[in-house]
């Protein structure tokens, strides 16, 4: 099994994917800018791209002989690797978080110098689950966490509770279901079983046979 990312959000006001092709294609991989250009291609519909973000981080070492701290700066790359379909408004960042979809949605507007909008996509995350039972089979029910989780009167905070069976899960979810931030499941794949996790932010990260990937992402995708 192998582990992926899915992180879908709305773009707005994207010319076509050959048009920003043709901007990535003169942007390149400039040595002294924060963002470069990995690989990208164009259809008609569709733009599959990877881009990079450099950044600089210090690191701090000891000298033994001296018990002197020393700094060395050294350069930490990131890959974004991203599709864009402008006629249906949907970007999907396939590595890191939420903040990923922040540091694409920088190079499109800062470096490609384009009039997009970049939105985060909110979602229940109880109607995801009750929509994922729908389009799998065996689904099952790990964990939830809750942001505001009252064990008493006198204790209220965030809560990650592990379920050894869906009912139980389900009984959980239907009474704090006002604050599902996310939730991981498992169902059952072609080629075996996959296991997901969903938030709020239209987030997903998956692990599955790589025969199943294709699969997996069609029905996270119903879930927006």
């Amino acid at each position: 099994m192998a582990s992926f990312k899915m992180n879908i959000a709305r773009i707005k006001g994207c010319p076509s994917p050959r048009r920003v092709g043709e901007l990535m294609t003169k942007f390149g991989l400039p040595a002294t800018e924060e963002y470069g250009v990995l690989s990208h291609q164009a259809t008609d519909s569709t733009l599959f791209a990877s881009i990079v973000r450099k950044t600089q981080q210090t690191l701090q070492r000891l000298n033994a002989e001296t018990n002197e701290l020393t700094s060395d700066v050294v350069e930490r790359v990131t890959v974004y690797p991203f599709g864009i379909k402008p006629d249906t408004e949907q970007l999907e960042v396939y590595a890191g978080s939420a903040a990923a979809i922040e540091q694409v949605g920088a190079f499109l507007s800062n470096c490609l110098a384009l009039p997009v909008v970049v939105e985060t996509i909110e979602i229940d995350v109880a109607d995801a689950l009750d929509k994922l039972a729908h389009h799998t089979k065996n689904l099952q029910l790990r964990s939830i966490r809750v942001s505001e989780y009252a064990h008493n009167s006198f204790m209220i905070g965030p809560y990650t509770p592990k379920f050894l069976d869906s009912e139980h899960g389900k009984e959980f979810m239907e009474q704090y279901a006002d604050f599902i931030t996310t939730a991981s499941v498992r169902f059952a794949g072609s080629k075996g079983k996959v296991t997901a996790s969903l938030s709020t932010k239209a987030c997903f990260g998956f692990s599955c046979h790589e025969d199943d990937v294709s699969v997996v992402k069609s029905i996270l995708r119903k879930l927006v």
